[in-house]
């Protein structure tokens, strides 16, 4: 059987790219930004009045374009293990049914033949000896059991290679969602850095400083509802099983012995 090709796990640049560094400068236009909005009575709580500040709109905006990208790279990363796993999971169920049938056809036919079959005589041994006989028997029923015998042999390593093979490939895409939930994580930690700087200058000029936090906090930017969902199946596959999961597919058992006994000749 062919493998879908794909990685091994997230690729290089997925975790090799760095993450925006939040530079003296940027600290500095954060802190003249709080006192110039401070200044300006912004965040307001008049009525009619702005009740948010541009800059924590910019900071917002500009995590939901980071997070965007990342979810993109994600996108892109994964797409081709998804049709691979995809392709796979269209497979099994047929390749599951041919084993079924081979083994079917295999329990039909015993292993090995009862002693009144053994004795049973063809054209021209009328003369032949009981155990050759026998052996004969013995042989032309080998030959008829062992293509089954291999098919199954055969179906059932393909069938396991694909089972391996899908299973690779869904741990690595959730290796991949791993990591991009977790560079998201980082970029919201790091706006909320420059947030927290900003927000710091901010209540410390501000008319109303002590008043002002539920306005803020209302533009504070949140992590996207996918990083979410990667990070709880990620902890439901950590927590230990109480008890056995169904199987989605069920495994196939080995193929019975391939060789009846022979009697020598």
């Amino acid at each position: 059987m062919t493998q879908p090709t794909g990685p091994a796990g997230p690729s290089s640049g997925a975790t090799g790219s760095p993450m925006p560094p939040y530079s003296a400068l940027a600290r500095a236009r954060d802190w003249w930004q709080a006192r110039t909005d401070a200044r300006a009575g912004l965040p307001s709580l008049e009525p009619g009045r702005p009740v948010g500040t541009p800059a924590l709109e910019e900071y917002h905006q500009d995590f939901l374009a980071r997070s965007h990208r990342e979810r993109v790279r994600l996108d892109v990363e994964v797409a081709p293990l998804a049709q691979s796993r995809a392709a796979l999971a269209a497979r099994l169920p047929a390749a599951e049914h041919d084993l079924v049938r081979v083994r079917a056809r295999l329990d039909a036919i015993p292993v090995l033949l009862e002693d009144g079959q053994l004795v049973v005589r063809r054209g021209g041994e009328a003369d032949t000896p009981d155990d050759v006989v026998a052996s004969r028997r013995a042989r032309e029923h080998e030959a008829t059991r062992r293509p089954l015998v291999d098919e199954a042999g055969r179906l059932h390593a393909q069938l396991t290679q694909m089972r391996v093979e899908y299973a690779r490939l869904g741990s690595t895409i959730r290796a991949c969602e791993v990591v991009g939930a977790t560079r998201v994580r980082r970029l919201h930690a790091q706006v909320m850095r420059r947030i927290s700087a900003y927000e710091r200058h901010l209540v410390r000029r501000h008319p109303a400083g002590d008043r002002i936090g539920p306005a803020l906090a209302a533009q504070h930017p949140v992590v996207p509802d996918w990083v979410v969902a990667v990070e709880t199946t990620e902890q439901r596959a950590d927590e230990p099983e109480t008890s056995a999961p169904e199987p989605t597919i069920p495994s196939p058992t080995p193929p019975p012995s391939s060789r009846a006994t022979t009697p020598q000749e």
